[in-house]
């Protein structure tokens, strides 16, 4: 069953990330989830929208305080609800209901759900019903659930912190703030905008180096590298074998993870050629 996901806003993004991930880990193959980052760039994003929709037989819409009037996201929300009706149709509540000035319209027409447990599990049960002609058993599907929710609970504790209501800087601040943001950017960065490769901090970059290079080494458990980890599931980049949250305080890296074909192809893009009879610089070290 193919899913459609729209966000707009770096923090809708991150929840509709986190989502797909643990849709896929609950339903594997019987569902595949669309977001419209997959539009490539240079392509016709009309026509790619209506053939996506068209394919899709479920909506998601994640809704975040600062997104709900976006014009964006009314629009592929009137579109998706043209084609799908309102009871195939979810909007995923990032924030409190109290946070959100009203669901605007075409938003409001839909019963929507609280990113929380009960909230997801409840956009799970909708979906679990609309998939044919198997859906999961209820039993198996909240077994599954339980077990893979707290992965996608810490990347929404890290949106839902988040708060994009902050304490109004003086202009000097946020000139200075923009100024080293920009710098940082543009030193870290470079390379990926002249190659169109998406961007990876250095240490997520480094496990996946690991994984084609290292696989069996040993990691040590971490607030950051689970962080770390379920970001680099969410972009599509590895698959987790069992739960992230799950990580014992050492082990091996392939027997948790492993690189996706979209992994194995970011690789292959953004490192550069290796020059004959040159070796690699520095040893890693065996615990990270």
């Amino acid at each position: 069953m193919r899913i459609f996901t729209s966000w707009s806003g770096e923090r809708s993004k991150a929840a509709a990330l986190g989502l797909r991930s643990l849709l896929q880990d609950l339903f594997e193959d019987a569902v595949d989830v669309f977001i419209s980052e997959h539009i490539n760039p240079g392509e016709a994003w009309a026509v790619r929208l209506g053939r996506e929709l068209e394919e899709s037989e479920f909506g998601i819409i994640c809704i975040t305080q600062e997104n709900v009037h976006a014009p964006w996201l009314l629009f592929e929300a009137g579109a998706i609800a043209k084609e799908f009706g309102t009871s195939l149709v979810v909007p995923y509540l990032v924030d409190e209901p109290s946070l959100i000035s009203g669901i605007a319209s075409p938003l409001g027409q839909f019963q929507h759900v609280q990113a929380d447990r009960a909230g997801t599990y409840r956009l799970v049960e909708s979906i679990n019903k609309t998939i044919c002609p198997t859906p999961k058993p209820i039993d198996r599907l909240e077994r599954f659930f339980s077990r893979w929710w707290p992965d996608l609970q810490e990347t929404l504790k890290g949106v839902q912190g988040a708060n994009p209501t902050r304490a109004q800087r003086s202009d000097r601040e946020l000139l200075e703030a923009i100024w080293h943001r920009v710098d940082w950017l543009y030193r870290e960065q470079i390379r990926f905008r002249e190659s169109g490769i998406m961007y990876l901090p250095g240490k997520e970059l480094k496990h996946m180096q690991n994984l084609s290079r290292r696989p069996s080494m040993t990691y040590a458990r971490s607030g950051t590298l689970q962080a770390e980890l379920r970001h680099l599931r969410d972009l599509g980049l590895i698959r987790n074998k069992r739960p992230i949250g799950e990580l014992p305080e050492h082990f091996r890296l392939d027997e948790w993870v492993y690189l996706t074909d979209k992994g194995i192809e970011y690789l292959r893009e953004s490192e550069p050629p290796k020059v004959a009879g040159a070796g690699e610089a520095g040893a890693d070290p065996e615990f990270l």
